[in-house]
C-alpha cells in the first residue's frame, strides 16, 4: 500500500479518504489564511515590527476614542514602553479580531465585552503602581531571582523534610 494515493492525499491503513474530497473541495481553504492567529509579541519577525507597532498603536488610539473610560489612568501616554501593556492590549486586539470575524458566533462580542473589563482592570492596576506622569518614568528594576546557593539550601531542605516524613510510618509530625 502506498502513502500517497492518486488524488495526492495519504491514505490511512483500512480507511478510504477519497470519498470526502467532495466535502473539502466545497471549503476554500485560502480563507483559513484570513482567520487571525494569537500575536506572541517576543515572537514578531524584526522585519515585521514596524508594521505591527504601527498596527498596535493605531488599534490602541481608535480603542480609548472609543471608550472613554480607558483614560491615562487606564492607558498610560507611554504604554508602549511598558511590556505588559503591550503584550495585554494585543492580546485584547487578538481577541476583539476574532470575537467580531464573520466566523465567530453571536455571543462572542460579549466575551470580548468580558476580556476588555477584565484587561482594563489589569492595565488600571498596572498604571497606578507606574511612577509615569506627563513623562515616561522607567520603572524599578524587576527583582531577581534567588541567589543559586539560596535556591540550593531551599531545595535540600525540602528534600530531607519530605525523606524524614516519608521514613515515618504512622504519618505523625516530627518530634524535632
Amino acid at each position: 500500500m502506498s502513502l500517497t494515493g492518486d488524488s495526492g492525499q495519504q491514505d490511512v491503513p483500512g480507511l478510504k479518504l477519497g470519498g470526502l474530497d467532495p466535502i473539502f473541495d466545497a471549503f476554500d481553504m485560502g480563507e483559513i489564511d484570513d482567520v487571525p492567529a494569537a500575536t506572541h509579541w517576543p515572537d514578531i519577525p524584526p522585519a515585521d515590527v514596524p508594521d505591527r507597532w504601527d498596527e498596535l498603536r493605531g488599534w490602541v488610539e481608535q480603542l480609548q476614542s472609543r471608550f472613554a473610560h480607558l483614560d491615562h489612568h487606564v492607558i498610560p501616554r507611554c504604554w508602549w514602553r511598558h511590556n505588559e501593556h503591550v503584550e495585554a492590549l494585543s492580546a485584547l486586539r487578538d481577541h476583539e479580531l476574532v470575537s467580531f470575524a464573520e466566523t465567530a458566533p453571536a455571543t462572542a462580542p460579549v466575551d470580548w465585552f468580558r476580556a476588555l473589563r477584565d484587561i482594563a482592570a489589569l492595565l488600571r492596576s498596572w498604571t497606578g503602581e507606574l511612577s509615569c506622569g506627563a513623562d515616561h518614568k522607567d520603572s524599578a528594576a524587576a527583582p531577581s531571582g534567588p541567589l543559586d546557593e539560596e535556591w540550593e539550601a531551599f531545595v535540600q531542605g525540602d528534600l530531607e523534610e519530605r525523606i524524614r516524613g516519608s521514613d515515618r510510618v504512622d504519618g505523625s509530625p516530627d518530634p524535632a
